[in-house]
């Protein structure tokens, strides 16, 4: 091999082997390096906002809310170097249906550590209607770079609904002389106890045996309420009728509520209830109905005088006895218009002249004027009946109707103050409250219908 023969090959072994080895080498090297390099560098990243929960105080409708709910949602802030803190009240906004409204808001820290923050924002006195969307603006937060958070246009999945139902009543007569009393809503309702929701829940039904009037709340699934007249006119099948003297004359039976003796009510006098007859007919046991009342009277205690229309006698006190009941088969049962019923009391309390069994002492003619005696505490039952309940409500002269009472318990002023009018119903269980707070409406006033 020559001398130049050898200098080329050891330019070709240089090229073939040397250099491809410290040309891999070295960028290996440089791998390495800039990997060593890299992990000593932190990449500070941008704030990050959350809602991590929302939550309404319409229990079982949280979906839906008005303006007496409070809805708290929780949000999330992940940033280490905060430099600006808008999370406050001049910042966040709330829109429903695009347009911005003003709720009663409260904004708190309640948990943080080194890069988590942890805020409650509790708004209510909500107006307005529709979807509820909160806005978190851009910037928001800012840390120490300059990074902030974004826009953010939060759907609560919550509906405000601050408008009150509103329906249409309907009344079906159907079969057994029994009614359907229909309401018809414009929106869903909520479950009303004693009445049957539909699939769509915009419609209540319910079975009603006998006329009756009273309202009832219905209430929307955000809590709005509106009140529904009930007014059953055509049911038979279960029919109550009383008729109440105050020496008017009678001529018919009053049933369902109506105010038996009103004349005295309107006409202003202080005639007092001397005698009340009444009966139960339709598809029920009759005995079923049951009345006991006080009889306060002119000649006092442990005394009996006679009526002077059936000739039944009355006495003072308790009718019968503090602890027993009348009904339709007790001795005090009486035909009247047309009907077999039975007496409370009888004629002739403020009759002058009338004198107690067994005694001759009249009452005078200024005593009788006063119409100062009658029945002056009442209580109805209806024995063994676990499905509806009565209601009557008794009117004083110079005091006023006082509060319904029901179910056996005795309504009274005083026994020294006899009432003049008198309203008695029979009603499902489930409505009866409805009945007695709508005729608990007129206490100490001297309604007539």
């Amino acid at each position: 091999m020559n001398k130049k023969h050898f200098i080329l090959f050891i330019i070709f072994f240089i090229f073939l082997f040397v250099i491809p080895f410290n040309y891999q080498f070295s960028f290996s090297k440089y791998i390495f390096n800039d990997a060593f390099i890299s992990a000593k560098i932190r990449i500070d990243k941008k704030p990050d906002l959350e809602v991590l929960s929302v939550s309404n105080t319409n229990t079982g409708y949280e979906t839906y809310a008005n303006k007496t709910h409070k809805i708290t949602l929780t949000v999330k802030i992940t940033e280490n170097n905060i430099a600006i803190n808008h999370f406050n009240r001049d910042y966040i906004k709330f829109t429903i249906n695009d347009s911005y409204i003003s709720p009663s808001t409260q904004i708190s820290l309640i948990s943080h550590n080194d890069d988590e923050y942890i805020y409650k924002i509790v708004i209510s006195n909500v107006t307005g209607n529709g979807r509820l969307h909160v806005i978190f603006p851009e910037g928001l937060i800012q840390d120490i770079s300059g990074q902030k958070t974004g826009y953010l246009n939060f759907n609560t999945g919550i509906i405000i609904d601050n408008i009150a139902p509103t329906s249409n009543c309907e009344e079906l007569s159907i079969e057994n002389d029994k009614s359907q009393y229909i309401i018809q809503a414009n929106e869903g309702l909520r479950n009303l106890a004693g009445w049957e929701l539909s699939d769509s829940n915009t419609t209540l039904s319910k079975i009603f045996c006998s006329p009756i009037s009273y309202p009832i709340p219905i209430t929307d699934y955000a809590g709005n309420v509106s009140e529904v007249l009930v007014d059953v006119k055509n049911a038979k099948n279960i029919v109550l009728y009383y008729a109440n003297y105050n020496k008017y004359t009678i001529t018919q039976w009053d049933s369902s509520g109506q105010i038996s003796g009103k004349q005295a009510i309107l006409d202003g006098t202080n005639y007092k209830s001397e005698m009340l007859v009444t009966y139960i007919d339709g598809d029920i046991d009759n005995t079923i109905l049951q009345a006991r009342a006080f009889d306060y009277t002119y000649w006092g205690e442990n005394t009996r005088t006679r009526c002077i229309f059936s000739e039944i006698p009355y006495t003072y006190g308790y009718s019968p006895s503090a602890t027993t009941w009348y009904d339709i088969n007790s001795k005090n049962k009486i035909r009247f218009l047309g009907k077999f019923a039975f007496q409370l009391g009888g004629q002739g309390h403020n009759t002058a002249g009338i004198s107690c069994l067994g005694q001759n002492n009249p009452i005078p003619q200024e005593i009788a004027d006063q119409n100062l005696y009658g029945l002056s505490g009442i209580a109805f039952r209806l024995r063994d009946c676990e499905e509806y309940s009565i209601v009557y409500q008794i009117y004083v002269p110079d005091i006023g109707w006082l509060r319904a009472s029901s179910d056996g318990e005795e309504t009274t002023y005083s026994h020294d103050k006899p009432f003049s009018a008198i309203r008695i119903n029979i009603v499902p269980k489930s409505e009866k409250q409805y009945l007695m707070d709508y005729w608990n409406r007129v206490i100490y006033t001297d309604y007539v219908e």
